[in-house]
């Protein structure tokens, strides 16, 4: 009798620590399945802060690539043009500033300003594609080069 009670006592504790083993493995890959989604949140977080900062140097590139096709326009006299090409919406006003992308189109885009130094015949709000500036008697004027 002594002996049965002592084989189904060994075995009462080989099937606890077979559960005491399963508990501690779902325990860790718990643990392990945590720091995995917080490293998956921190990438994500760095690779939507690069995307934007991508973005920023386009635009900003783009504005600098319209200022200097402007104001190579207007140094050179009446009678000169230039063209360029933008894949971003922008802006040209009188007062001398270029604002290149469109933040009405989307609260998470940013806006690049740049300047120009010379006379606008008006305001353009342009869009995305090849344009023209032309001097004409010391006033730019933007239209579309088809």
């Amino acid at each position: 009798m002594k002996q049965e009670l002592i084989s189904a006592l060994v075995k009462m504790l080989r099937k606890n620590k077979k559960g005491q083993v399963s508990i501690e493995i779902m325990y860790s890959v718990g643990v392990l399945l945590i720091i995995f989604l917080l490293l998956t949140v921190m990438t994500f977080n760095k690779k939507i802060d690069v995307e934007r900062t991508r973005d920023i140097i386009d635009k900003k590139n783009d504005c600098n690539q319209i200022s200097s096709a402007i104001n190579r326009v207007l140094a050179l006299g009446d009678g000169y043009n230039a063209t360029f090409r933008t894949p971003h919406t922008f802006d040209v006003y009188t007062t001398e500033l270029i604002i290149v992308g469109d933040v009405e189109t989307s609260n998470t885009e940013v806006e690049v300003v740049c300047t120009f130094e010379g006379e606008l015949s008006e305001d353009y709000l342009l869009g995305t594609g090849k344009w023209k500036a032309i001097n004409e008697k010391g006033v730019l004027r933007l239209e579309e080069n088809i």
